[in-house]
Formats: structure tokens, sequence, C-alpha cells
């Protein structure tokens, strides 16, 4: 058995009965507010590259061009994925990138030649909320849930008339996380443009530790801007070098001009030579006339030879100048974009000054709605992670924050002393048949209990 201790950050929560007069003596999980700032060491979102398939996951499969062999389908309990054409394909146990290449392999034979399949998570298998909540069952699989979340979807530990309160103090929390992540991504973003203003070679991201996001995902928001970092280098740099390459041609044919026009006018004097030597001749009366005609034509084409190589080095000499303008312009728009993103993201970082300390103010009254534990009472609820580990199952004493897996199971303990705790009534005991049901279906016999 393991057992994965964690705190609820800076302060510890204090946990109180709810006042009788405000409707029983039924609990409402009402901590939603301190499960975000802290998690267990290690703890990890789910990450779809890696993820092992299991029995009950959906699956999207799409080949490239065969719309008649894409879709969704379920993984069955023997652990394959019904395809059409192909039938059975092992899936279990598989991550996606893998069973894209399964995939492919059955398609090659004698289906599809050089099959492009792609493979995605459609739907993880569900959880399962067990025990003393309002309402019992299973429930979608949220990427990054804790156990506080579920147990505020199934309802939390409240009487009926308090069902509203805990249903909007999930809200008001989950409207504070989002708020919360969206400002540590705009912190990061702006630090990258900031780099990019500056034609840094790196960034200089500040320290976000003190804010209340994951810690995993402050990682994936801070690769994926440094991703972007590198690819607008990437993409400026090369589109200048491919400008760039063209300024050896222009320059190799502005010599070449050059020493076609000085070859043209070393035609042209000695053209000059020979028509003096014949103006000459003209003057003894041995000179023919055509012959002279002819000599002038030598000397137009040879004028026009000169002037024409003169004009193919200055157009030489404009497409540098031409090219040197478009790489001094290509760099300002990727500075101008990065300067509105810049102003964008400082626009966005004002309106959050101003919103996620009104979405705090708004969680602490929706808590503040439905009442605290008394100090008698000070322990937190016993809370039972139960999570299936091939064919063996582990069993994790879990506190509010646990974080979450596909299929796992969570049994709510009551802390209600035995003389006060309430009967199950028939919607209790509808929604606990559910939830056993779906127990099975996730490999717990009927006759296994829980711890």
């Amino acid at each position: 058995m393991s057992v994965m201790n964690s705190t609820f950050g800076k302060y510890r929560p204090r946990w109180q009965w709810p006042s009788t007069r405000n409707g029983g003596l039924v609990l409402l999980i009402l901590l939603v507010l301190l499960a975000r700032t802290a998690g267990p060491a290690g703890a990890q979102t789910t990450g779809a590259q890696y993820y092992r398939i299991v029995a009950g996951d959906k699956i999207n499969v799409s080949v490239f061009g065969q719309p008649e062999l894409s879709g969704e389908a379920i993984v069955d309990q023997n652990g394959n994925l019904r395809l059409p054409v192909i039938g059975d394909v092992p899936a279990a146990n598989l991550t996606p990138s893998e069973l894209e290449k399964s995939i492919g392999h059955f398609l090659e034979q004698g289906y599809v030649r050089r099959p492009v399949v792609s493979a995605k998570i459609a739907e993880y298998r569900p959880i399962y909320v067990l025990g003393m909540v309002r309402t019992p069952g299973l429930y979608p699989y949220r990427d990054g849930e804790s156990v506080l979340a579920a147990i505020a979807r199934a309802g939390g530990l409240g009487a009926p008339d308090q069902l509203g309160t805990g249903a909007d103090l999930f809200q008001a929390d989950e409207r504070v996380r989002l708020l919360e992540v969206n400002r540590a991504a705009l912190l990061l973003k702006q630090s990258r443009l900031r780099a990019q203003q500056a034609g840094d070679d790196r960034i200089s991201f500040p320290d976000l530790s003190g804010l209340p996001v994951d810690g995993v995902r402050l990682a994936q928001i801070r690769d994926g801007e440094q991703a972007a970092f590198v690819a607008e280098r990437k993409a400026e740099q090369q589109e200048t070098e491919a400008l760039e390459k063209q300024f050896p041609r222009l320059r190799a044919e502005i010599v070449a001009a050059k020493q076609q026009e000085e070859l043209e006018l070393k035609q042209r004097d000695l053209n000059h030579q020979l028509l003096a030597d014949y103006e000459q001749l003209a003057k003894s009366g041995l000179a023919r006339k055509p012959t002279y005609i002819e000599i002038k034509r030598e000397e137009a084409r040879i004028e026009e030879n000169i002037a024409r190589f003169k004009s193919d080095g200055l157009k030489a000499e404009l497409a540098i100048g031409d090219l040197q303008f478009k790489i001094a312009e290509l760099h300002n728009n990727y500075l101008r974009r990065a300067m509105v993103d810049l102003r964008e993201a400082d626009r966005s970082l004002l309106e959050l000054s101003v919103t996620l300390p009104a979405a705090h103010r708004a969680r602490i009254a929706r808590a503040r709605q439905i009442g605290w534990l008394t100090a008698e009472h000070d322990q937190p609820p016993p809370l039972v992670v139960i999570r299936s580990k091939g064919a063996a199952t582990a069993r994790y004493d879990a506190t509010p924050d646990f974080p979450l897996q596909p299929g796992d199971i969570i049994q709510v303990g009551s802390l209600l002393p035995s003389s006060m705790e309430l009967p199950a009534g028939p919607a209790d005991r509808t929604g606990q048949r559910k939830a056993e049901s779906g127990l099975q279906n996730a490999g717990v016999g009927p006759g296994e209990r829980l711890p």
C-alpha cells in the first residue's frame, strides 16, 4: 500500500461542521479553493503521447484518404480495438503512436498501400466516485483533475439545498485556476516577445514558482514559448539567407557587365583608328563609300553595346539595393509583429490585474456561503484512490489535491459519527448501484471489497 502525502500550500485548511441551522448534518467538500495551491511531489498530467491505452478508452482512428476505414471505437475488455475491414487490433498497453504503427502494419497486409494512420485518445476511460457524495457514479475524466474536483463534480457531501452552492464554488474555483494559468502563460509570452524585440539569443524567463499553477503545466507553457522563439528566429534567418544568396550572382553580373563594357570601349578605340585611316584614304580618292558606311555602322553597334552593358550593371546594382531593402523590411516585419503581440499581452495582463482579484473574492464568497467545520473535527475526510496497474490494483490514501488518472476509483469515507449518519435514500442507492456496475466494467469484481 502506498501513501501519498501533500500539504494544502502555505496555510493548512481547518475543517468545521456546517451549521445545523443551514440544512442538516451532512458535509459538503468546500476546499476546492485550496486544492490548487500545492500538489504531491512528482505529480504529472496525463501526456497523450506517453499514455498507455487501456480498456474503456475511446480511440479516434483516421486513415488518410480512406474514410471508410476511419472512425471512433472503444477498447474492449480484451484490450482490442475493433476497426472496419481489418477487425480486432490489439491496443491495450500501447501508446497512440505505437497503435498507429500497429494499425498501419495490419492495413499493409493487402488492404492499403503505404497507409498514413493517425490514432488519438478521443475520450479517456471514466473515473468513479463512491461513498459519502451526493451523486455517486462514474464521470468523464478531465486532464489534471484532482480528488477534490471530482468530489465537487459529484455534488460534494452536502444536503440537497447546498448542492447549488457547491457547484457554484467549483465553477468559481475553475475560473480562478484558468485565470492563474492565463496569467502565467502571458508572463512567459511577454518574456519571449521582449527577447525577440531586443534580438537576444535566448529568453530570460521570470521565476514563476510562486504562482499557484502546477509545475508541470508551467514547464509545458515555457517549453512552448521557447519552441516559438526558436521557430521565429529560424524562419527569419532562413528567409534572410534565401535573399542573401542572390547577392553573389548580382555582383558577378556587375563585374561581367563592366568587363564587357571595357572590351567594347577597346573596340571603339580600334574602330576610331580605322575610321581615321579610312578618311585619309578618302582624301586621296582611294576609299570606297560602302566601306565607309560599314565602318560607321560598326561604330554605332559598339556604342549600343556599351550603353547596354552599362544598363545591365545599373540594373544589377538596383537589384542589390532592392534585396537589401527586402532584408531590412523582413526584419522590421518580425519586430513589428512582436511589438503588436507584446502590446496585446500587456493589455491582457492589465485586464487580469482586475479580473483575477475579483475571481478570488467571488470564490471566497461562495466558500463562506457553505460554512466551516469546527476545530473539534479538524481532520480531513478519509479519501482513498484505487488505481488499476495492469492485472493488479494499487490503493492510495489520498489528500484532496491528489492528481487523478483515467479509470481511478475515489472512495470518500464518512466524517460523521455513527450516531449521526443518515440512511441512504433511494437516489443514493441508485447512484451506488450505477457506480458498482461501472466498477465491474473496470475489472473490480462484485465479490471484492473496497478499502
